[in-house]
């Protein structure tokens, strides 16, 4: 179960980081725009700083959603099969039902488990 739960965090980090890139690319996006467009007044039009800085933080988000994508690959690899885990405790294949039943028993319990793994909010 604390497998579980440490891939969901992940997940859950993971789509964070993936959010955090398309906020900068839509950033970036923006300033391109108006940097490109003829009517933009010129105190509006963006700087090749304020440019670069939206690249240089479009890029560090996507190097963080990368190293998400990592970890919660690793952790996903980490959790157990519920049907394995159930046809070993019962010594023979276990039926769909059996499996769909444990599974909403244990998501619960992977929830409470998952937030209080979770890092705290800053």
């Amino acid at each position: 179960m604390t497998q579980s739960a440490i891939a969901k965090n992940a997940q859950s980090a993971l789509d964070a980081a993936n959010q955090a890139v398309a906020d900068a690319k839509a950033a970036l996006d923006a300033l391109n725009a108006k940097a490109a467009d003829p009517n933009t007044p010129p105190e509006d039009v963006p700087t090749q700083a304020d440019l670069d800085a939206a690249q240089a933080a479009l890029d560090d988000a996507t190097q963080d959603a990368a190293a998400a994508q990592t970890a919660a690959t690793a952790a996903a690899a980490n959790v157990p099969s519920i049907d394995a885990a159930l046809a070993q405790m019962a010594n023979k294949p276990v039926d769909p039902e059996v499996t769909d039943w444990a599974n909403s028993v244990l998501a619960d319990k992977i929830d409470q488990v998952a937030a209080k793994l979770a890092p705290a909010a800053p």
